[in-house]
Formats: C-alpha cells, structure tokens, sequence
C-alpha cells in the first residue's frame, strides 16, 4: 500500500504541465487496472484519484485560456515590467533628444552616487560630458565607454519613440575588469625591433686593431638597452641586433626620444668619440610574431633609406620617426650599384616599353638621371620616353643642348602623351624624388603595374605601391650619381655620349654646390667616369647661364633678411612670384649660408599660389626634419617645401614652431 502511495506521489511531481497531463491520467488508470486483480479497495482509491487529477488538470487549462490571457498593454505587464526594471542591478537611464534625464532606475541613482532627483538634467553636465545627444542618437548601435565613479562602463543605446518623441535608453554594464584585461594584454604583447649600426666599418677603418672592442662596447650598451625594457637580446649578424620586450615599454622609448641613439654616438673607445650611428625598427602591429617581424624589418628599411641613426616606429594608423640627426655616412663599396644595375637590366628585358619621370619642378639633376635611364633602357633595346613638362624655361637650357640631336626629338612627352604610351606591362622608373604627391605625374604612378624608385633623398614614408625595386641612398650627392655608377656597371667604357655625360656632370655639381657639399669618395668616383666618358666642367656650367633679368630677379630674395635664434636666416617675400623664381630662391638661401654666423637659411615667397620654401644647413641642423613637419623633404642640408591654402606670414610662424621643436 505505501510503495503505491510513494509511487503515485512520484508521478505527481514528475508529470506536470499540459504536455504531460495525457500520460499522467493513463498511468493512474493503468495502476488502477493492475491494482484491481490484487486489491480492490486500493484500485479504487487510485481511480478516484485519475478522475479527479485528469478532472482538476483540465479545468484549470479551460479556466487559464478564457481568463488569464492579456496583452503587452496591459496594465498587469506594465507594471512587472516596471517593478523589474526598477529592481535589477543593471543600471538604467532613459533620456530625450535633448539629454535631458527622463526616467531612471534605483541602480542608476545608486551607481552615479547623485543624491536627490535627476530628472529634468542632461546627463552630460551631471554624469559625464561626452554624453552628448549627438553620440546617444546615432545611427549605428555600436556601444559607448564612459567612465563613471572610477568604474568604466559599456553603454548600449536603443532608440524609441512614444507619443511622438524620440527617446533614448541607455543600459550600464560594468566592464572595468574586462577593459583593464584587455589594457593589460595590451600591455604584454610582444614587440620585435630590430637594431644597426649604420657605420661600423666606416667608422672604425683607422683603427682596425680596436674593432672587437668597439663590438663588444656596443653589445653591451645594447644589451643594457634591451634589459631596461625587460626583453631579450640577440645578435643575429655582425652588428645587428634583434630585441624583444613587452608594449608596455614604448612609452617609454617615445617619452626620452630613443635615448639608446645618443649612447650609441657617444661610444668611446680609449678615450675617443666614435660616432658610431644606429637605425632602429619597430612595428608596433598586430599579428603572429612571424608578420611582426616582417612589419619590423620594413621599419628598419626606411630608416636606412631616411640616412639612418634613427628610429622609426610604426603603429596601425601611422609612422613616427625619432633622430635623424647625423650626417649619412657614404658607403665606399659598389656592390649594391652592381646588384641594383642588374635588377634594372632584368626589369627592363621583361617590359614592351619603359617611362621615366622625376619630380614636379624638374631641376638638373632630376633632368639628368632620367636621361640616363633612358640611356640604360636604350641599351637593353627597349622603347623608352621621359615625361616632363616640355615648357619648363628653368630647364630651357637642358633643351637647347639637346636641339638638334636626332634620337631626343621624341624622347620627351608631356603627359597626355604619356597617358597613350602606358601598357600593362610598361616599366615606370622614377627618379630624385621618393614621395609620390611630388612626382612629375603622380597618376602614372597610379596606374603603373611595375615600377621602380632612384632617388638620394632622405625616404618619407611607405609607398602605396610597393615598388620593385627601391634604389634610394641618401648618402649619395645626386641621383646622377646613382645613376653614373649604374651606367658605369653596364654600359661599355666610351659608349656614354659627351652630351648626356656633360648633363650627368651637372647633375652631380648642382646638388653639390660644385663639389663643396655632401662629396664622398663615390661622388669624385662617379665624377671621374664623366670625365672619361667625354664631360666637359665648362660646358656643364654653360647649362647653368642665367640672362641679367634673372639675375636681378634674385636680388628681391636678399631683402627683408631676418635672423631667429641667433644664427637661423630667414628671407621673407611678400609679393608674388613665378615659375622662374623657384630656383632663385634657391640660390639666395645658398648665399645666406655664406653671412658668418647663419647655420640655416630659410627663404618663404609665394608661387603659383603655393607657398615655398627654400631651405639650406650648414649640417648643423638637419633641415629635412624640420621641413618634415610641414610637408616637405629632402636631404639633410638641403630640402624644401610647398604649401598650399596660406600665407607667406603664416608659414613663418609655423616653420618657427617647427624650428623651435626641433632643437628642444
């Protein structure tokens, strides 16, 4: 009797709901039916209870279908809506479109530690003023961090409306510990930067007998670096170090400037400064280790494209240089020239045709080394044209030699020209110039499927395009140097014409301020195949003549002279100025340099609607970076800039704020 009672209470709690009231009533009408052969008075116990059970169930399901349904308007909903919402430990605020706190719960009330009401406020003026209606109402539903009480919460907006206005709530979730993991992960992703010294030959060619010493100077002082920054570090070449350290230690670097740069100068060794330079490069990027290293090499690429001893750090969104203020050291060995000669060479043997450009405001030099790449497409028997602009009269000059000359009566085109010329498998080599707003056309670049890079000016930044070949020295005088060394690797001795070596000879006197500026040994090198090639000094400086109007042109640049800091010459034209004055101004920042006492000159004028600049170093500072901050580039002595939507006035005080941070 008990074990049936214990087993009909077990149905009873077992069976509940309407999907189960059917088996239910047939197992106790089935109990009843077994019980009957073996006691009677029981089976009809249990039998009542089926009826009874079945009977109750049913009445109830009946009852709750006509009676206990309702809507979501109905005031029952409403109000345990209300009572759980005012109840939940979920902060919650309701605002309108104006800010203006409509409704909240006791969670929000509690959490904002706000004592009275908040109704009628904006909530950016009482909880935080980034909560402005503009980020609340926006269209996507993305949600907002906002730091409140020390707590950092994550805000999700839905957007509704009632009686006809717009209404925003607002639900707080604490994510404090989940933000501080992802900091914190942040913190500890592992960074790769890789490390040279520039100059390590170059530096200790005198003093061969010291050189494990210096070695072993500069990895200790390296692996002191590294230790600082909790990493590790490994010499994987002769004076080239790869380290490994923890993200939460690039402030730091950034905060003193890459201190390690200086301690790496100022090196002695028995007593003597050794002037040895470092690069460094830093991708600071997402990814496996194996893409950080990729990233991090590309890093140390462009700062020994940019002259090196510096660093150049890369995040997600951009590129930040530290250093860059030594001098390039001039590398006396060939081999790259021979490597870059014979790239060029197979390049050129896979293409139909090939074009060549320079920069915008083409000089000498730029005219030059595009000529001699035409020389080298020529000799590969390939087709080849030079874009420029055919009416430049600063160039009048360069065209007047070549008059005359059969093979240069087409090999200049102007751009629409250049545009019919294009194939899909054209080779387009640029030359003296690396930053692609500066190209001659910057939409050939654009469309250009293969191309490569000759230039000797400091590297601004990473292409769009990767080029296939990135032949850019900064070390060299010119980019008629360059190119003189490449001729010289492929071409036969006495094949080079007297006219082209005569504009390569020009090339190389320009940018060097006839031999006075940034000569190495490579420079009299290349200056010597010219010469033996059939240059001539005179007639190149015949390319050079300007008529007395020009010449008195050049005078208004020596007026309204000022002196900043002591010894930083500024010339200031007020009045507009053409075409022609660009390489006037030029030459009167060259003059300033001579006055005693100015270490840079900086000449500002208007032309064609664009303010330039002009600027000069005695190598002191190094003007490229400070024309940087403005736009601008070039080399380390010698760079300029334009700039367009300002004044001449304007542009002064902005090169004086970006003067002035330099030499903090």
């Amino acid at each position: 009797m008990m074990s049936l009672l214990k087993i009909i209470k077990e149905i009873w709690q077992k069976f509940t709901g309407k999907k189960a009231v059917f088996a239910a009533s047939l197992t106790l009408f089935a109990l009843s039916g077994i019980c009957a052969f073996r006691d009677r008075p029981m089976a009809f116990i249990i039998l009542v209870c089926a009826l009874g059970y079945t009977g109750t169930v049913f009445a109830l399901l009946l009852y709750g279908r006509k009676k206990m349904t309702f809507s979501a308007e109905s005031p029952m909903l409403s109000g345990l809506t209300l009572d759980f919402v005012m109840s939940m430990s979920l902060p919650v605020v309701i605002v309108n479109y104006l800010g203006e706190i409509a409704w909240y719960n006791k969670a929000f009330l509690t959490t904002s530690g706000t004592k009275g009401t908040l109704y009628g406020k904006n909530i950016a003026e009482k909880i935080n003023h980034s909560l402005v209606p503009a980020r609340l109402f926006r269209t996507d539903s993305a949600p907002i961090y906002v730091p409140m009480n020390g707590i950092d919460y994550e805000v999700s907006c839905f957007k509704v409306t009632s009686s006809g206005k717009n209404y925003c709530i607002t639900l707080w979730e604490n994510k404090t510990n989940e933000i501080y993991l992802k900091k914190e992960l942040k913190l500890r992703n592992t960074l790769v930067a890789f490390l040279v010294i520039d100059n390590f030959s170059e530096a200790m060619q005198f003093v061969q007998d010291k050189s494990r010493t210096a070695s072993a100077v500069i990895g200790s002082e390296i692996d002191k670096w590294s230790a600082s920054l909790g990493g590790i570090m490994k010499e994987y070449d002769k004076e080239k170090y790869v380290i490994l350290f923890e993200e939460r230690h690039l402030e730091v670097l950034k905060e003193n400037k890459f201190e390690i740069l200086d301690k790496v100068r100022n090196i002695t060794i028995d007593g003597v400064v050794m002037q040895f330079t470092a690069s460094i490069g830093i991708a600071c990027v997402s990814g496996t280790l194996a893409e950080k290293e990729a990233a991090s090499r590309v890093c140390l690429d462009l700062a020994l494209q940019r002259g090196g001893d510096q660093a150049v750090l890369k995040n997600e969104t951009s590129v930040e240089y530290y250093g860059g203020r030594s001098k390039s050291v001039q590398k006396k060995t060939k081999v790259r020239a021979r490597v870059v000669a014979n790239e060029i060479c197979a390049a050129m043997r896979a293409c139909s045709n090939a074009m060549v450009m320079g920069h915008k405001y083409a000089d000498h030099d730029s005219i030059a080394s595009c000529v001699a790449v035409s020389r080298l497409a020529k000799h590969m028997g390939k087709p080849v044209n030079i874009v420029v602009n055919i009416h430049d009269f600063n160039l009048k000059a360069i065209f007047n030699s070549l008059r005359g000359i059969k093979e240069y009566t087409s090999l200049f085109v102007d751009r629409e020209s250049a545009q019919e010329l294009m194939r899909s498998d054209t080779l387009l080599v640029v030359c003296d110039v690396n930053n692609p707003e500066l190209f001659e056309m910057p939409e050939l670049y654009e469309a250009a499927g293969n191309f490569i890079v000759i230039d000797h000016h400091r590297k601004i930044g990473e292409f769009k395009n990767q080029p296939k070949l990135s032949h850019i020295e900064p070390a060299a005088s010119s980019a008629s140097e360059l190119m003189s060394e490449i001729l010289e690797q492929v071409t036969l001795p006495g094949t080079l014409p007297a006219v082209e070596a005569n504009l390569l000879f020009a090339g190389i006197i320009l940018d060097t301020k006839q031999f006075t500026k940034n000569t190495g040994v490579r420079t009299f090198g290349a200056a010597l195949y010219l010469r033996s090639e059939g240059a001539s000094p005179h007639e190149a400086q015949k390319l050079f003549r300007t008529n007395i109007h020009d010449f008195m042109r050049e005078s208004v640049f020596e007026n309204n002279i000022q002196i900043y800091r002591d010894s930083i010459a500024f010339s200031v034209y007020d009045g507009q100025a053409d075409g022609r004055d660009r390489i006037a101004a030029a030459k009167a920042a060259d003059r300033l340099l001579t006055v005693e006492g100015v270490t840079a000159a900086f000449v500002i004028c208007m032309i064609d609607g664009a303010v330039n600049i002009s600027a000069r170093s005695d190598g002191s500072i190094n003007v490229q970076l400070v024309l940087e901050k403005l736009g601008g580039g070039g080399h380390f002595d010698a760079a300029g800039a334009q700039i367009k939507n300002t004044d001449v006035l304007s542009t002064l005080e902005l090169l004086k704020k970006a003067i002035d941070e330099y030499l903090e």
